[in-house]
């Protein structure tokens, strides 16, 4: 809690990952890549709920997934209007 966040409200931290099959840059969670590496499959579920199958990491990333992107910024969003609230 001494991020500053209420009491369950924690900030989703994640990595942009280009998905192989669709093209899109996704972003999954930290926590989901940590879980996805004890399972060895090299699949990650992203924000917007969609199984990435990890693109290599040379290549560029594609066009962003844009629900991944709304969810995202959303989640940042309501974070900055608490932390307001908490300040003010």
């Amino acid at each position: 809690m001494s991020s500053g966040d209420p009491v369950g409200r924690r900030a989703v931290e994640t990595v942009t990952v280009t998905c192989s099959l669709d093209s899109r840059a996704h972003e999954v969670p930290d926590a989901e890549l940590a879980a996805a590496a004890l399972r060895s499959d090299g699949h990650y579920q992203a924000l917007c709920g969609h199984m990435v199958a990890a693109a290599p990491m040379v290549e560029p990333d594609g066009q962003p997934c844009l629900l991944c992107t709304a969810i995202r910024e959303r989640t940042e969003t309501t974070r900055r209007g608490a932390r307001l609230r908490l300040l003010g």
